[in-house]
Parts: structure tokens; C-alpha cells; sequence
């Protein structure tokens, strides 16, 4: 199994719409030999449409009450 490159993108601090937009600018940006780590305070639920769109992969990685994070890969 080969190792990527990690990106985090933590916007767990940012108000609507502007961790939307950061993630989708992120994976617009994503190498194949990268990974975006994708943490937010909640579910982000637009954001898989986007993921599916782009031909991409996601596995949630945690799901608490205020914490997510999400792996997303080409």
C-alpha cells in the first residue's frame, strides 16, 4: 500500500459557507499521490456530493457530537 501525502484542512473555526468552499478548493488542488484530512465541527453533508462529483474517495474518520474528520483521496 503506498503512503500519500497528508493535507489537513481544519476549518472547524470557519462560520458557513467558507469550510465548503475551503474543502472544495482543496480537492479541486489534491494530487494523486495526496490525501486531504478534512476536519470540521460537524457532518459535512455537501461536501460528499462534491467528493462523488470529483470521482474521489472518503472514509469518516471520527464522528463526535462537535468533531469530524474525514480522509479524501483520489
Amino acid at each position: 500500500m503506498e503512503t500519500k501525502k497528508e493535507i489537513i484542512l481544519d476549518v472547524s473555526e470557519l462560520e458557513a459557507p467558507y469550510p465548503l468552499v475551503e474543502a472544495v478548493n482543496a480537492l479541486n488542488n489534491l494530487q494523486d499521490d495526496e490525501v486531504l484530512i478534512f476536519r470540521h465541527r460537524m457532518n459535512p453533508q455537501m461536501l460528499f456530493q462534491n467528493i462523488a462529483s470529483l470521482g474521489m474517495h472518503s472514509e469518516i474518520i471520527k464522528e463526535d457530537e462537535n468533531e469530524f474528520e474525514m480522509r479524501i483521496y483520489r
